[in-house]
């Protein structure tokens, strides 16, 4: 009550303050000119290419502050200082549409020559859409800009090499209204202050009192799944996190909605602020945990793509608003300002019964708890050939994977190559035009059958086929030796079309995947198409899955857990929605909505080999519930790794140290003893043998 009434009181305050501005300047200079047929394209460092398709493709710049507490953006107004011509004649190349992967025809170059025989400046405009968006409960005007002006008609190009940006605000109920999500963790706080240009700002919103009962992970289940993920709780709170099962049934009795959709999201919004949650899992497939549809529309040549059912797990995640705030049940269109900043770390068990739903809990556990050392740096990158017309190469997407890099507008940090062992598996060119080398399946199962850590990949698929794999590929013969004891489970990152449409009759391939015994443990799929530029390395599905890369290896604050380095994947990457030729085509925006994770949310990725060990010496008495011949899987588990030492007996000689990664298969000889002395309860995963007791 003491943290609802200063809230209301701030709300109250902030109902008396004025408007503000809010301003940001930057720096340009060492501009870039390529030469493409006879078109040119200028670039600045940190800057994106856009525009709108048939237009002069121009550098664009983000823009993203942090807003006082209660206020929400109005305007944007952009000032330059020291314009700068840069010499030469210039037809500056169009912006092409965007493409989905697996597009069915070639889309034909666009050229609007109406715009280029104009003598006025291009833009009009030098600032794309301003958004206002709410992450945490603080407010942040996003947007994009361009230092450039072009007249196509005198084929002439200045720049500005001192731009400031500054935002008119206004006093907003939704922005008051958002402060209710405000979080006293220290890791959520820092993600914030990371994701502002002005993080100062941050001082003048009040600091949220923790709440009196913290959990970390709900589940949200069928009635008839809820008795099976006593693994996971046990697992996770020998890591110090509570996990709370609550079923469909008792939130459509409880909570306030339209349908069930909307009584889990406010049920969610609920357990975040009364308790602090970071993670939720769906556990199931449509109909046993629904998702909402989202509507998005992109077009692509002469082709447009209209989809008003992409199923968006996104809408869990994104806490502010709605998604559908005209009220006419399309949800997610551009009217709604639909919340593309997620807070809670949301991702599915793509499960329709308890023995899939078994596999995946197992695969889980034994994924973090039980490893096969000497695989965590061991990446898979897959690229497949894309498109003709400029040749386009998934292995040139691919390798912004791979150290750092800020091609096109924005940094990423990647795999260090420098210690990891990066496998590839990419589509080359012999020679021109199209003589070309391609991998098989064959080929990739062998690859993935000799154990990898995660297995990133680009390329074309459909609900039934993915990774030149089809439906009837996905078995655990196929993937015999990723079963969790010759080689780790994997994970996958995809960026193809339509392989995670969990909606889909008769299910998905991505589904399967992760659903089987053996292969993957988690990964990141699309519901409906994945979007590239072809000719490029850039794209829509691109920048997100180069976003989830960084967040796992920067050398900042790195995120490891699975759902929520998907998480500041889409919050890195919503500035970018409203570049000019972005925000109303919409591919962008359309994978926001269809990237989901199926798998664990709090899954931690592991990305390094083990390499310290606690010596534990075990005393004491051997539990009598085990106390006979037999293996057992026990599952309590350490959260660090242990050498462990048996004691010798006088009629058997000494066991060795065992290097077991979370004590596991330990042998345990007559009169050997089992209970720990380092102060705490703590019982062995994995296998352990009586021997002869």
């Amino acid at each position: 009550m003491k943290n609802l009434l200063f809230f209301l009181f701030f709300i109250c305050q902030g109902l008396m303050l004025p408007a503000e501005i809010v301003e940001k300047t930057f720096y340009f200079n060492n501009y870039v000119i390529e030469t493409k047929g006879s078109y040119q394209i200028v670039n600045f460092g940190n800057t994106s290419l856009s525009g709108i398709p048939g237009e002069p493709l121009l550098p664009w710049h983000e823009l993203v502050l942090m807003l006082p507490p209660g206020e929400a953006a109005g305007s944007v107004e952009i000032v330059g200082e020291n314009e700068t011509v840069i010499p030469g004649s210039f037809i500056l190349y169009p912006k092409q549409h965007v493409q989905p992967l697996s597009a069915d025809k070639p889309v034909d170059f666009v050229r609007n020559d109406k715009v280029y025989q104009q003598s006025g400046v291009y833009p009009g405009r030098q600032t794309g859409k301003l958004l206002t968006q709410y992450l945490n409960g603080y407010a942040f005007a996003i947007c994009t800009f361009t230092p450039v002006k072009y007249n196509p008609a005198k084929k002439t190009l200045t720049y500005f090499s001192k731009i400031t940006l500054r935002i008119q605000t206004h006093a907003d109920t939704e922005s008051k209204a958002s402060i209710r999500h405000l979080s006293a963790s220290e890791n959520i706080l820092n993600r914030v202050k990371s994701f502002a240009m002005n993080p100062e700002m941050m001082e003048r919103y009040p600091q949220r009192e923790a709440p009196s009962t913290n959990y970390g992970y709900l589940v949200i289940s069928p009635a008839g799944f809820k008795n099976e993920f006593q693994p996971l709780i046990t697992m996770y709170a020998g890591m110090g996190m509570a996990v709370r099962v609550v079923t469909t049934d008792s939130i459509s009795l409880t909570m306030p909605g339209i349908d069930l959709q909307e009584k889990i999201r406010n049920f969610i919004i609920n357990q975040r602020q009364n308790h602090n949650i970071e993670y939720v899992l769906l556990a199931g497939n449509p109909p046993l945990i629904p998702f909402r549809g989202f509507y998005c529309y992109v077009q692509s040549g002469g082709t447009p793509y209209t989809d008003s059912n992409i199923p968006a797990d996104l809408y869990y995640s994104g806490l502010d608003g709605n998604y559908d705030a005209n009220g006419n049940h399309i949800y997610g269109e551009i009217a709604d300002n639909p919340d593309l900043l997620p807070e809670i770390a949301v991702a599915r068990f793509t499960v329709n019964d308890t023995a899939e739903l078994r596999n995946m809990i197992h695969k889980t556990v034994s994924y973090q708890t039980n490893p096969v050392p000497g695989e965590f740096t061991r990446p898979l990158l897959v690229g497949e050939y894309l498109y003709n017309d400029p040749v386009t190469f998934g292995s040139d997407y691919m390798d912004l994977l791979i150290d750092d890099h800020n091609d096109n507008g924005y940094f990423t940090h990647g795999i260090p190559s420098n210690t990891n062992q990066i496998g590839t598996l990419y589509d080359t060119l012999i020679s021109p035009p199209l003589n070309l080398w391609q991998w098989n399946a064959a080929t990739l199962l062998s690859r993935i059958n000799q154990g990898n850590s995660f297995i990133h990949h680009l390329g074309h698929a459909n609900t039934t086929y993915m990774m030149r794999l089809n439906m009837g590929s996905i078995t655990n013969a196929n993937f015999s030796q990723v079963n969790g004891i010759i080689h780790n489970y994997q994970m996958l990152y995809t960026q193809g079309c339509y392989d995670g449409a969990f909606d889909a009759y008769g299910g998905c391939i991505a589904a399967k995947a992760v659903s089987i015994d053996n292969f993957l443990a988690a990964g990141i799929f699309n519901s409906r198409y994945g979007w590239f530029n072809q000719g490029t390395t850039d794209g829509p599905s691109q920048h997100l899955e180069r976003e989830f890369a960084s967040a796992i290896y920067t050398d900042t604050l790195p995120e490891k857990h699975l759902g929520a380095a998907h998480l500041i994947s889409k919050i890195k990457t919503a500035p970018w929605i409203s570049l000019p030729g972005e925000f109303e085509p919409g591919a962008q925006r359309w994978c926001h909505y269809c990237c989901n994770v199926f798998g664990d949310p709090a899954m931690e990725i592991r990305t390094e080999e083990p390499s310290a060990f606690t010596n534990i010496v075990w005393t004491g008495n051997v539990d009598s519930d085990w106390n006979k011949p037999g293996n057992w899987n026990l599952a309590v588990v350490p959260t660090t790794l242990y050498d462990v030492t048996i004691p010798a007996t006088p009629s058997h000689p000494v066991i060795n140290t065992i290097n077991a990664t979370f004590c596991h298969n330990i042998t345990i000889l007559p009169g050997g003893n089992l209970t720990i002395n380092s102060g705490k309860s703590m019982i062995v995963y994995g296998t352990v043998t009586m021997a002869g007791q």
